[in-house]
Protein backbone atom coordinates (compact mmCIF):
# COMPACT_ATOMS: atom_id res chain seq x y z
CA UNK A 1 0.00 0.00 0.00
CA UNK A 2 1.36 3.69 -0.53
CA UNK A 3 1.25 6.59 1.62
CA UNK A 4 -1.00 8.70 -0.75
CA UNK A 5 -3.53 5.78 -1.67
CA UNK A 6 -5.79 6.06 -5.16
CA UNK A 7 -9.24 6.43 -5.52
CA UNK A 8 -11.08 3.19 -3.55
CA UNK A 9 -8.06 1.84 -2.07
CA UNK A 10 -8.03 1.58 2.17
CA UNK A 11 -6.29 4.17 3.43
CA UNK A 12 -4.11 1.45 5.71
CA UNK A 13 -0.59 -0.08 5.32
CA UNK A 14 -0.13 -3.33 4.72
CA UNK A 15 1.36 -3.61 8.17
CA UNK A 16 -1.63 -2.14 9.78
CA UNK A 17 -4.58 -3.77 7.44
CA UNK A 18 -2.74 -7.10 8.46
CA UNK A 19 -2.85 -6.38 12.07
CA UNK A 20 -7.00 -5.42 11.65
CA UNK A 21 -7.72 -8.57 9.73
CA UNK A 22 -5.16 -10.66 12.27
CA UNK A 23 -7.50 -9.38 14.87
CA UNK A 24 -10.85 -10.36 13.52
CA UNK A 25 -9.52 -13.75 12.22
CA UNK A 26 -8.58 -13.90 15.84
CA UNK A 27 -12.13 -13.35 17.02
CA UNK A 28 -13.55 -15.80 14.92
CA UNK A 29 -10.88 -18.75 15.31
CA UNK A 30 -11.84 -18.08 19.53
CA UNK A 31 -15.32 -18.98 18.91
CA UNK A 32 -15.11 -21.26 16.10
CA UNK A 33 -12.89 -23.98 14.39
CA UNK A 34 -12.11 -24.21 10.66
CA UNK A 35 -15.11 -25.86 8.35
CA UNK A 36 -12.62 -27.80 6.29
CA UNK A 37 -10.75 -30.45 8.45
CA UNK A 38 -11.13 -33.96 9.77
CA UNK A 39 -13.48 -35.00 12.20
CA UNK A 40 -12.57 -37.87 14.42
CA UNK A 41 -14.74 -40.06 15.71
CA UNK A 42 -14.89 -38.84 19.34
CA UNK A 43 -15.87 -35.27 18.32
CA UNK A 44 -18.46 -36.40 15.78
CA UNK A 45 -19.59 -38.78 19.23
CA UNK A 46 -20.22 -35.73 21.05
CA UNK A 47 -21.77 -33.92 18.48
CA UNK A 48 -24.37 -36.38 18.28
CA UNK A 49 -25.23 -37.00 21.69
CA UNK A 50 -28.54 -35.63 21.86
CA UNK A 51 -29.40 -35.87 18.32
CA UNK A 52 -32.64 -37.32 17.08
CA UNK A 53 -33.25 -39.40 14.06
CA UNK A 54 -35.82 -37.73 12.15
CA UNK A 55 -38.48 -39.77 10.38
CA UNK A 56 -36.84 -39.57 6.58
CA UNK A 57 -33.20 -40.84 8.25
CA UNK A 58 -34.22 -45.01 7.73
CA UNK A 59 -34.38 -44.50 4.18
CA UNK A 60 -31.96 -42.08 3.74
CA UNK A 61 -29.58 -44.72 5.63
CA UNK A 62 -30.36 -47.60 3.27
CA UNK A 63 -29.51 -45.29 0.39
CA UNK A 64 -25.85 -43.84 1.55
CA UNK A 65 -25.23 -47.68 1.89
CA UNK A 66 -26.26 -48.80 -1.49
CA UNK A 67 -25.04 -45.79 -3.19
CA UNK A 68 -22.49 -44.60 -1.61
CA UNK A 69 -23.25 -40.65 -2.35
CA UNK A 70 -26.19 -38.75 -1.13
CA UNK A 71 -27.45 -35.18 -1.37
CA UNK A 72 -29.72 -34.28 1.17
CA UNK A 73 -31.64 -31.14 0.66
CA UNK A 74 -34.11 -29.11 2.14
CA UNK A 75 -34.74 -25.97 4.50
CA UNK A 76 -32.28 -24.06 6.41
CA UNK A 77 -31.61 -24.66 9.41
CA UNK A 78 -33.36 -28.41 9.46
CA UNK A 79 -30.33 -30.80 11.39
CA UNK A 80 -28.62 -31.73 7.93
CA UNK A 81 -25.65 -31.08 9.33
CA UNK A 82 -25.95 -33.26 11.79
CA UNK A 83 -28.05 -35.60 9.95
CA UNK A 84 -25.04 -36.21 7.50
CA UNK A 85 -22.56 -36.95 10.55
CA UNK A 86 -24.72 -39.54 11.78
CA UNK A 87 -25.24 -41.06 8.38
CA UNK A 88 -21.99 -41.53 7.97
CA UNK A 89 -21.22 -42.93 11.36
CA UNK A 90 -23.80 -45.69 10.20
CA UNK A 91 -21.45 -47.17 7.37
CA UNK A 92 -19.00 -49.36 7.32
CA UNK A 93 -15.64 -47.83 7.23
CA UNK A 94 -12.02 -48.45 7.38
CA UNK A 95 -11.57 -45.49 9.20
CA UNK A 96 -14.13 -43.66 11.65
CA UNK A 97 -12.42 -40.39 10.63
CA UNK A 98 -14.94 -38.12 8.15
CA UNK A 99 -12.97 -35.65 6.52
CA UNK A 100 -15.10 -32.10 5.78
CA UNK A 101 -14.78 -30.85 2.65
CA UNK A 102 -15.00 -27.55 1.07
CA UNK A 103 -18.91 -26.43 -0.28
CA UNK A 104 -16.92 -24.39 -2.92
CA UNK A 105 -15.88 -27.66 -4.85
CA UNK A 106 -17.74 -28.05 -7.98
CA UNK A 107 -19.08 -31.13 -8.65
CA UNK A 108 -16.68 -31.79 -11.54
CA UNK A 109 -14.35 -30.69 -8.98
CA UNK A 110 -15.12 -33.24 -6.46
CA UNK A 111 -15.23 -35.93 -9.28
CA UNK A 112 -11.84 -34.81 -10.81
CA UNK A 113 -9.88 -32.71 -7.84
CA UNK A 114 -10.62 -34.53 -4.66
CA UNK A 115 -8.64 -37.37 -3.63
CA UNK A 116 -10.50 -39.79 -1.74
CA UNK A 117 -9.05 -42.75 -0.09
CA UNK A 118 -10.52 -46.48 0.23
CA UNK A 119 -13.16 -47.00 3.17
CA UNK A 120 -13.21 -43.29 4.14
CA UNK A 121 -16.07 -40.82 5.09
CA UNK A 122 -16.66 -37.51 3.34
CA UNK A 123 -19.09 -34.96 4.31
CA UNK A 124 -19.69 -31.44 2.15
CA UNK A 125 -21.99 -29.23 4.26
CA UNK A 126 -23.79 -26.44 3.13
CA UNK A 127 -23.39 -26.51 -0.85
CA UNK A 128 -22.91 -23.54 -2.54
CA UNK A 129 -22.35 -24.35 -6.16
CA UNK A 130 -24.78 -22.89 -8.57
CA UNK A 131 -25.69 -26.09 -10.30
CA UNK A 132 -25.11 -29.31 -10.26
CA UNK A 133 -24.38 -31.74 -12.78
CA UNK A 134 -26.19 -35.08 -12.85
CA UNK A 135 -23.49 -37.05 -15.15
CA UNK A 136 -20.62 -35.98 -13.24
CA UNK A 137 -22.88 -36.77 -9.33
CA UNK A 138 -23.60 -40.40 -10.94
CA UNK A 139 -19.99 -40.82 -11.72
CA UNK A 140 -18.46 -39.48 -8.40
CA UNK A 141 -21.28 -42.36 -6.97
CA UNK A 142 -19.69 -44.49 -9.12
CA UNK A 143 -15.59 -43.69 -8.10
CA UNK A 144 -16.59 -43.58 -4.35
CA UNK A 145 -18.41 -47.18 -4.41
CA UNK A 146 -15.45 -48.59 -6.48
CA UNK A 147 -13.37 -47.21 -3.17
CA UNK A 148 -15.80 -48.10 -0.50
CA UNK A 149 -16.31 -44.66 0.63
CA UNK A 150 -19.01 -42.13 1.44
CA UNK A 151 -20.28 -38.80 0.63
CA UNK A 152 -22.82 -36.84 2.01
CA UNK A 153 -23.51 -33.59 0.90
CA UNK A 154 -26.14 -30.71 1.81
CA UNK A 155 -27.84 -28.06 0.58
CA UNK A 156 -30.75 -25.64 0.95
CA UNK A 157 -33.71 -25.45 -1.45
CA UNK A 158 -35.58 -28.48 -2.74
CA UNK A 159 -34.25 -31.52 -4.53
CA UNK A 160 -34.18 -31.98 -8.19
CA UNK A 161 -36.15 -35.04 -9.63
CA UNK A 162 -34.19 -35.49 -12.04
CA UNK A 163 -30.99 -36.18 -9.95
CA UNK A 164 -31.32 -39.56 -7.97
CA UNK A 165 -28.71 -39.07 -5.40
CA UNK A 166 -30.99 -35.98 -4.01
CA UNK A 167 -32.85 -36.73 -1.18
CA UNK A 168 -35.49 -34.33 0.80
CA UNK A 169 -34.37 -33.80 4.51
CA UNK A 170 -36.51 -32.68 7.29
CA UNK A 171 -36.33 -31.67 11.14
CA UNK A 172 -37.23 -33.94 13.97
CA UNK A 173 -39.97 -33.35 16.23
CA UNK A 174 -39.51 -30.63 18.37
CA UNK A 175 -41.24 -31.79 21.34
CA UNK A 176 -38.71 -34.84 21.23
CA UNK A 177 -36.27 -33.12 20.52
CA UNK A 178 -36.61 -31.09 23.60
CA UNK A 179 -37.52 -33.99 25.84
CA UNK A 180 -33.79 -35.64 24.37
CA UNK A 181 -31.71 -32.68 25.31
CA UNK A 182 -33.41 -33.00 28.86
CA UNK A 183 -32.66 -36.20 29.32
CA UNK A 184 -28.98 -36.03 27.60
CA UNK A 185 -28.28 -32.70 30.48
CA UNK A 186 -29.46 -35.06 32.64
CA UNK A 187 -33.14 -33.26 33.83
CA UNK A 188 -35.66 -36.03 34.67
CA UNK A 189 -39.07 -36.57 34.40
CA UNK A 190 -39.89 -34.28 37.27
CA UNK A 191 -40.02 -31.37 34.81
CA UNK A 192 -40.86 -28.08 37.01
CA UNK A 193 -43.70 -25.72 35.33
CA UNK A 194 -40.51 -23.58 33.78
CA UNK A 195 -39.55 -26.94 32.17
CA UNK A 196 -43.13 -27.34 30.86
CA UNK A 197 -43.49 -23.53 29.46
CA UNK A 198 -40.59 -24.29 27.80
CA UNK A 199 -41.58 -27.42 26.38
CA UNK A 200 -44.55 -25.47 24.68
CA UNK A 201 -42.18 -22.82 23.34
CA UNK A 202 -40.00 -25.57 21.88
CA UNK A 203 -42.95 -26.39 19.83
CA UNK A 204 -42.95 -23.30 18.07
CA UNK A 205 -39.67 -22.72 17.59
CA UNK A 206 -38.73 -22.65 13.80
CA UNK A 207 -35.09 -24.86 13.33
CA UNK A 208 -34.12 -27.73 15.65
CA UNK A 209 -30.69 -26.13 16.70
CA UNK A 210 -33.04 -23.22 18.49
CA UNK A 211 -34.56 -25.89 20.42
CA UNK A 212 -31.03 -27.60 21.53
CA UNK A 213 -30.05 -24.22 22.83
CA UNK A 214 -33.25 -23.70 24.42
CA UNK A 215 -32.53 -26.52 26.21
CA UNK A 216 -29.11 -25.85 26.94
CA UNK A 217 -30.54 -22.45 28.23
CA UNK A 218 -33.21 -24.04 30.23
CA UNK A 219 -30.53 -26.12 32.10
CA UNK A 220 -28.20 -23.64 32.98
CA UNK A 221 -31.36 -21.40 34.31
CA UNK A 222 -32.82 -24.01 36.17
CA UNK A 223 -32.37 -24.07 39.98
CA UNK A 224 -32.46 -27.00 42.16
CA UNK A 225 -36.05 -28.65 42.36
CA UNK A 226 -37.46 -27.35 45.43
CA UNK A 227 -35.34 -24.56 45.66
CA UNK A 228 -37.37 -20.81 46.04
CA UNK A 229 -36.62 -19.63 42.70
CA UNK A 230 -37.83 -22.92 41.16
CA UNK A 231 -40.64 -20.88 39.67
CA UNK A 232 -39.24 -18.21 38.59
CA UNK A 233 -38.90 -18.05 33.94
CA UNK A 234 -35.37 -18.14 32.59
CA UNK A 235 -33.35 -15.02 31.96
CA UNK A 236 -34.71 -14.96 28.80
CA UNK A 237 -37.85 -13.80 29.46
CA UNK A 238 -36.76 -10.40 30.24
CA UNK A 239 -36.11 -8.87 27.33
CA UNK A 240 -39.87 -10.12 25.97
CA UNK A 241 -41.31 -8.81 28.83
CA UNK A 242 -39.65 -5.57 28.31
CA UNK A 243 -41.10 -4.99 24.66
CA UNK A 244 -44.29 -6.45 26.01
CA UNK A 245 -44.78 -3.45 27.72
CA UNK A 246 -44.80 -1.25 24.58
CA UNK A 247 -41.68 1.17 25.81
CA UNK A 248 -41.57 4.17 24.67
CA UNK A 249 -39.76 4.26 21.18
CA UNK A 250 -36.95 6.40 21.90
CA UNK A 251 -35.97 3.45 24.52
CA UNK A 252 -36.41 1.12 21.87
CA UNK A 253 -34.16 2.81 19.39
CA UNK A 254 -31.89 3.58 22.18
CA UNK A 255 -31.55 -0.54 22.40
CA UNK A 256 -31.73 -1.17 18.63
CA UNK A 257 -28.71 1.35 18.53
CA UNK A 258 -26.78 -0.71 20.99
CA UNK A 259 -27.18 -3.84 18.98
CA UNK A 260 -25.11 -1.93 16.54
CA UNK A 261 -22.71 -0.42 18.80
CA UNK A 262 -21.92 -3.00 21.65
CA UNK A 263 -18.80 -2.03 23.54
CA UNK A 264 -18.67 1.88 22.24
CA UNK A 265 -17.44 3.90 24.62
CA UNK A 266 -19.97 5.76 26.40
CA UNK A 267 -19.52 9.47 25.02
CA UNK A 268 -19.13 7.91 21.42
CA UNK A 269 -22.46 6.21 21.89
CA UNK A 270 -24.28 9.36 22.58
CA UNK A 271 -22.94 11.22 19.31
CA UNK A 272 -23.66 8.06 17.15
CA UNK A 273 -27.16 8.08 19.00
CA UNK A 274 -27.94 11.83 18.28
CA UNK A 275 -27.31 10.55 14.73
CA UNK A 276 -29.23 8.21 14.92
CA UNK A 277 -32.33 10.75 16.41
CA UNK A 278 -31.50 13.08 13.72
CA UNK A 279 -32.54 10.58 10.98
CA UNK A 280 -35.31 9.49 12.64
CA UNK A 281 -36.28 13.02 13.21
CA UNK A 282 -36.16 14.18 9.14
CA UNK A 283 -38.22 11.12 8.80
CA UNK A 284 -40.84 11.29 11.41
CA UNK A 285 -40.36 15.43 11.56
CA UNK A 286 -40.35 14.93 15.23
CA UNK A 287 -38.15 16.63 17.65
CA UNK A 288 -35.19 14.22 18.91
CA UNK A 289 -35.05 12.58 22.65
CA UNK A 290 -30.93 12.47 23.53
CA UNK A 291 -30.19 9.02 25.26
CA UNK A 292 -29.87 9.55 29.11
CA UNK A 293 -28.35 6.46 30.38
CA UNK A 294 -31.64 5.39 32.25
CA UNK A 295 -32.33 2.48 30.30
CA UNK A 296 -33.92 -1.60 31.73
CA UNK A 297 -31.79 -3.32 29.40
CA UNK A 298 -28.41 -1.14 29.19
CA UNK A 299 -25.57 0.97 30.68
CA UNK A 300 -22.29 2.31 30.93
CA UNK A 301 -20.17 -0.70 31.98
CA UNK A 302 -16.26 0.43 32.76
CA UNK A 303 -16.83 3.29 30.55
CA UNK A 304 -18.34 1.86 28.01
CA UNK A 305 -21.79 1.44 26.50
CA UNK A 306 -23.67 -2.59 26.97
CA UNK A 307 -26.08 -4.47 27.06
CA UNK A 308 -26.29 -5.29 31.65
CA UNK A 309 -26.67 -8.97 30.36
CA UNK A 310 -24.40 -9.98 26.94
CA UNK A 311 -27.10 -12.54 25.63
CA UNK A 312 -30.09 -9.60 25.43
CA UNK A 313 -28.15 -8.20 22.59
CA UNK A 314 -29.05 -11.04 20.49
CA UNK A 315 -32.61 -11.23 21.88
CA UNK A 316 -32.84 -7.55 21.46
CA UNK A 317 -32.46 -8.32 17.90
CA UNK A 318 -34.87 -11.22 17.67
CA UNK A 319 -37.93 -8.71 19.07
CA UNK A 320 -36.89 -5.94 17.25
CA UNK A 321 -36.97 -7.87 13.75
CA UNK A 322 -39.93 -9.65 14.68
CA UNK A 323 -42.16 -6.72 16.44
CA UNK A 324 -41.31 -3.38 14.46
CA UNK A 325 -41.21 -3.02 10.69
CA UNK A 326 -40.68 0.17 8.45
CA UNK A 327 -41.09 3.22 10.75
CA UNK A 328 -38.18 1.94 13.16
CA UNK A 329 -36.03 -0.28 10.83
CA UNK A 330 -36.31 2.49 7.41
CA UNK A 331 -34.32 5.18 9.50
CA UNK A 332 -32.36 2.58 11.57
CA UNK A 333 -30.73 1.27 8.33
CA UNK A 334 -29.41 4.79 6.63
CA UNK A 335 -27.91 5.22 10.39
CA UNK A 336 -26.43 1.68 10.20
CA UNK A 337 -25.00 2.37 6.65
CA UNK A 338 -23.43 5.67 7.63
CA UNK A 339 -21.52 4.02 10.87
CA UNK A 340 -18.84 2.50 8.38
CA UNK A 341 -18.07 6.43 7.73
CA UNK A 342 -17.24 6.98 11.58
CA UNK A 343 -13.76 6.05 12.20
CA UNK A 344 -13.06 2.19 12.50
CA UNK A 345 -13.82 1.54 16.59
CA UNK A 346 -17.69 2.73 15.23
CA UNK A 347 -17.34 0.70 11.83
CA UNK A 348 -16.06 -2.43 13.39
CA UNK A 349 -18.72 -2.69 15.76
CA UNK A 350 -21.46 -1.84 13.72
CA UNK A 351 -20.00 -4.75 11.05
CA UNK A 352 -20.32 -7.14 13.89
CA UNK A 353 -24.09 -5.99 14.55
CA UNK A 354 -24.85 -6.67 10.70
CA UNK A 355 -23.75 -9.89 11.34
CA UNK A 356 -26.06 -10.53 13.55
CA UNK A 357 -28.79 -9.42 12.24
CA UNK A 358 -27.53 -11.64 8.99
CA UNK A 359 -28.85 -14.60 11.05
CA UNK A 360 -32.54 -13.37 10.81
CA UNK A 361 -32.47 -11.80 7.37
CA UNK A 362 -29.74 -12.47 5.40
CA UNK A 363 -31.51 -11.33 1.86
CA UNK A 364 -32.48 -7.47 3.61
CA UNK A 365 -28.41 -7.63 4.76
CA UNK A 366 -27.43 -8.51 1.52
CA UNK A 367 -29.21 -5.85 -0.44
CA UNK A 368 -29.31 -3.04 2.52
CA UNK A 369 -25.88 -3.40 3.67
CA UNK A 370 -23.40 -5.60 2.14
CA UNK A 371 -24.17 -4.47 -1.85
CA UNK A 372 -24.20 -0.73 -0.72
CA UNK A 373 -21.02 -0.95 1.35
CA UNK A 374 -19.12 -3.45 -1.19
CA UNK A 375 -19.87 -0.66 -3.52
CA UNK A 376 -18.80 2.13 -1.95
CA UNK A 377 -15.91 3.73 -0.65
CA UNK A 378 -13.11 2.36 0.48
CA UNK A 379 -14.05 2.29 3.94
CA UNK A 380 -17.43 1.24 3.49
CA UNK A 381 -15.62 -1.93 1.67
CA UNK A 382 -13.77 -2.39 4.32
CA UNK A 383 -17.33 -2.39 6.52
CA UNK A 384 -18.30 -4.66 3.74
CA UNK A 385 -15.24 -7.11 4.18
CA UNK A 386 -15.57 -6.81 8.48
CA UNK A 387 -19.35 -8.15 8.35
CA UNK A 388 -18.70 -11.04 5.70
CA UNK A 389 -16.22 -11.83 8.54
CA UNK A 390 -18.15 -11.85 11.77
CA UNK A 391 -20.72 -13.94 9.76
CA UNK A 392 -18.11 -17.07 10.07
CA UNK A 393 -18.42 -17.08 13.24
CA UNK A 394 -22.08 -18.50 12.83
CA UNK A 395 -21.56 -22.11 11.02
CA UNK A 396 -25.01 -21.42 9.10
CA UNK A 397 -23.51 -17.83 7.76
CA UNK A 398 -19.87 -18.82 7.26
CA UNK A 399 -20.99 -20.43 3.83
CA UNK A 400 -22.93 -17.71 2.87
CA UNK A 401 -19.89 -15.28 3.79
CA UNK A 402 -17.75 -17.91 1.26
CA UNK A 403 -19.97 -17.64 -1.41
CA UNK A 404 -20.46 -13.66 -1.56
CA UNK A 405 -16.65 -13.65 -1.21
CA UNK A 406 -15.68 -15.89 -4.32
CA UNK A 407 -18.71 -14.20 -6.34
CA UNK A 408 -17.59 -10.95 -6.00
CA UNK A 409 -13.86 -11.55 -6.51
CA UNK A 410 -14.75 -13.64 -9.42
CA UNK A 411 -13.05 -10.45 -11.41
CA UNK A 412 -10.82 -8.94 -9.97
CA UNK A 413 -11.64 -5.49 -11.14
CA UNK A 414 -15.21 -5.34 -9.93
CA UNK A 415 -15.23 -3.16 -6.58
CA UNK A 416 -16.52 -5.96 -4.21
CA UNK A 417 -13.18 -7.75 -4.83
CA UNK A 418 -11.80 -5.51 -2.36
CA UNK A 419 -14.31 -6.30 0.31
CA UNK A 420 -14.34 -9.78 -0.81
CA UNK A 421 -10.23 -9.55 -0.06
CA UNK A 422 -10.93 -8.02 3.63
CA UNK A 423 -13.37 -11.06 3.98
CA UNK A 424 -10.88 -13.61 2.82
CA UNK A 425 -7.86 -12.64 4.78
CA UNK A 426 -10.00 -12.37 7.98
CA UNK A 427 -13.08 -14.20 9.10
CA UNK A 428 -13.15 -16.43 5.66
CA UNK A 429 -8.96 -17.01 6.56
CA UNK A 430 -10.07 -19.40 9.66
CA UNK A 431 -13.22 -20.95 8.53
CA UNK A 432 -11.93 -21.78 4.70
CA UNK A 433 -8.20 -21.60 4.86
CA UNK A 434 -7.70 -23.55 1.73
CA UNK A 435 -9.88 -21.74 -0.41
CA UNK A 436 -9.06 -18.17 0.61
CA UNK A 437 -5.41 -18.59 0.37
CA UNK A 438 -6.10 -19.81 -2.80
CA UNK A 439 -8.18 -16.65 -4.03
CA UNK A 440 -6.06 -14.44 -2.16
CA UNK A 441 -3.20 -15.33 -4.30
CA UNK A 442 -5.17 -15.02 -7.55
CA UNK A 443 -6.32 -11.43 -6.23
CA UNK A 444 -2.91 -10.33 -5.57
CA UNK A 445 -1.18 -10.96 -8.95
CA UNK A 446 -3.44 -8.16 -10.07
CA UNK A 447 -3.12 -4.94 -10.50
CA UNK A 448 -5.43 -2.25 -8.82
CA UNK A 449 -6.44 -1.59 -4.70
CA UNK A 450 -7.60 -5.41 -4.47
CA UNK A 451 -4.05 -6.70 -4.72
CA UNK A 452 -3.22 -4.85 -1.94
CA UNK A 453 -5.81 -6.04 0.25
CA UNK A 454 -4.99 -9.32 -0.76
CA UNK A 455 -1.35 -9.11 -0.23
CA UNK A 456 -2.17 -7.57 3.17
CA UNK A 457 -4.43 -10.72 4.42
CA UNK A 458 -1.78 -13.39 2.39
CA UNK A 459 0.00 -14.01 6.00
CA UNK A 460 -3.45 -14.21 8.03
CA UNK A 461 -4.74 -16.14 5.80
CA UNK A 462 -1.18 -18.44 5.78
CA UNK A 463 -1.09 -19.18 9.31
CA UNK A 464 -1.29 -22.05 10.87
CA UNK A 465 -4.04 -23.47 12.34
CA UNK A 466 -2.47 -23.90 15.73
CA UNK A 467 -0.80 -20.19 15.68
Amino acid sequence: MTETPEAGEIDLDDSALSRRLKAISDCVRAVAAPVTRDLDRREADALLRSYLEPGCFPEAVRRLAAGHLLVLVGEQETGKRLGAIALLSRMSLADGTITVLSPAGTAAELLACTAYEPGRAYLLHDWIAVSTDRTELVDLARKLAELGSYLVITRNGAPSHSVEVERPWSAPDPGELFDLCLRTYGVGPQASETVARARDTALILPTPAEVVRLAARLVQDEPPPGSPAQAEPPGEGVVAAWFDTKPPLHEVRTAAALVFLQGVAAPVFRQQFVRLERIWQAHERRGTRPVDGRHPLLGAQEGRMAFLVPHHREQVLAELVARYGYWLWQPLREWVRSLALEGPAVSGRASAGVALLAAYSLTEVEREFLEAWAQGLAVEQLAAGETLSYMCADDTLAPEALRLALDWSADPGDPRAVAAAVALGGGLAVRYPADSLRRLRELASHGGPVAGVARAGLPVAGRPRDA
